[in-house]
């Protein structure tokens, strides 16, 4: 069993003058790095017939594919494994973090397992490209990198104190204490605006995961289908719904202090002490409402999953759901004195605020959120197609745009009405229930 932890530090001003250095540190490394698989990877594009052979690292280059796990000039490509004696990239760079010492002595101040897992953090990054989970490795700014990380058994913990390698004995606000039994897995220590945290990741392989409920122990009078929502955040099928904090006046009170810390930072000087003071500010009030949001999130998780056997939510598009509208040239397509602009109003004013009222609510944190409460219970999360599920009728399963009317829902077929998010929610459950292998007829007779 994992679990993770969250810690705010006491660093005095020697250890923060440390870790910012080290920080600064590891950002130059990893873009180093980087920009070298960026160049192994425009050599291999040039039109060329056959393997060739770098002569500079001697190692092998495939133009026909992508050699960014083959070619690079940092380290060796050789290991003395007859079985496998070539070095993946990860390997290669890692084997001249020795040279870089050399050659520049003030890493020698960096654990050297703090410079290994920056190498990771790398090579992560290409594997999850290669998957396609995300884009290709951009070089990271200073705002962007703020973290480092120790491997498994670096760290040690004594009450409310914490050891970490080549930096020292630090305080720590001990705010959960661990259960006994668990060790420590991972640690990170990282940078906000509020200060410094550490994460711990900690384990204990002696308590199994929790099995997963499969649908025979599934009741169909149990499972919650939940509809995500601007107005409501959500609307479950048993007729409840959870307010959204973004509506509240306390959220929108703190938007506009935001807005108003923003207006006073832009007009500062840039380069002056006073602009970075009123950024630190800005920086602080985001920190202050990502938390409260957050907080909010994981208290709405713990009460869905009580009392559930399953829950099924819409498998949104959320990143399409917030793309720019299509531009609407004229129909003359000519230019109009008249109307400076060869385009029509294509409503992205419009769609500006409600794109950031899906930010605000962050849908996809609360289901994976949602997914880590449940999985401790064994509850099975389910996600479904959502199309029509806010313009289909539960009862006669008539499907029209005219059934839904703002916030009601009025079946033009069977004269079916209940409120339009609810009725979403409906639907949802009833699908995630057939792909459970659940009949929904089960659920309406008992």
């Amino acid at each position: 069993m994992q679990l993770g932890y969250s810690y705010k530090l006491k660093p005095n001003q020697e250890h923060k003058s440390k870790m910012n250095r080290w920080l600064d540190m590891l950002r130059a490394q990893y873009n180093y790095l980087l920009r070298d698989r960026n160049d192994s990877y425009d050599q291999a594009k040039t039109p060329r017939l056959g393997n060739y052979c770098e002569l500079k690292s001697g190692g092998e280059a495939c133009p026909l594919t992508c050699s960014v796990s083959k070619n690079y000039s940092i380290g060796y490509p050789w290991k003395k494994s007859q079985k496998n004696p070539r070095r993946s990239a990860y390997e290669a760079q890692s084997s001249s973090l020795p040279i870089l010492k050399k050659e520049r002595p003030w890493y020698k101040s960096i654990h050297s397992t703090v410079l290994q897992q920056t190498l990771r953090q790398l090579d992560v990054a290409f594997a999850k490209f290669f998957k396609g989970e995300t884009g290709y490795p951009k070089p990271k700014r200073r705002s962007r990198f703020r973290s480092f990380k120790y491997a498994p058994g670096q760290v040690k913990l004594n009450g409310n104190k914490i050891y970490l390698p080549g930096i020292g004995w630090m305080g720590f606000y001990n705010s959960r204490p661990i259960p006994e039994g668990f060790t420590l897995k991972s640690v990170t220590v990282r940078r906000k605006a509020r200060g410094w945290f550490v994460s711990l990741q900690i384990e204990d392989k002696s308590v199994p995961p929790t099995p997963v409920k499969d649908n025979t122990e599934i009741d169909p009078l149990r499972v919650k289908g939940c509809d995500l929502g601007i107005n409501k955040l959500i609307s479950l099928s048993n007729g409840k719904t959870i307010a959204n904090p973004a509506k509240q006046k306390s959220f929108r009170r703190r938007e506009r202090r935001l807005k108003l810390r923003q207006k006073a930072a832009s007009r500062k000087n840039k380069g002056s002490r006073n602009r970075g003071k009123s950024y630190e500010a800005v920086a602080s009030l985001h920190e202050r409402i990502t938390n409260n949001r957050s907080a909010y999130h994981w208290g709405i998780a713990n009460q869905l999953v009580d009392g559930t056997d399953a829950l099924v939510f819409e498998d949104l598009n959320i990143k399409a759901m917030k793309s720019r509208c299509k531009p609407r040239p004229n129909e003359s397509g000519s230019y109009d004195s008249a109307k400076p602009t060869f385009h029509e109003r294509n409503g992205q004013s419009a769609k500006k605020g409600l794109n950031r009222s899906i930010s605000n609510a962050a849908w996809g944190e609360l289901v994976k959120k949602v997914e880590v409460v449940a999985a401790k219970s064994g509850i099975p999360v389910v996600k479904v197609n959502p199309k029509h599920t806010s313009q289909k009728c539960p009862k006669c399963h008539h499907v029209s745009k005219s059934n839904r009317k703002k916030e009601k829902f009025v079946c033009t077929n069977c004269g079916h009405y209940d409120d339009a998010d609810i009725n979403g929610a409906i639907n949802i459950k009833l699908r995630g229930l057939k792909k459970l292998g659940i009949d929904p007829l089960d659920a309406r007779l008992r």
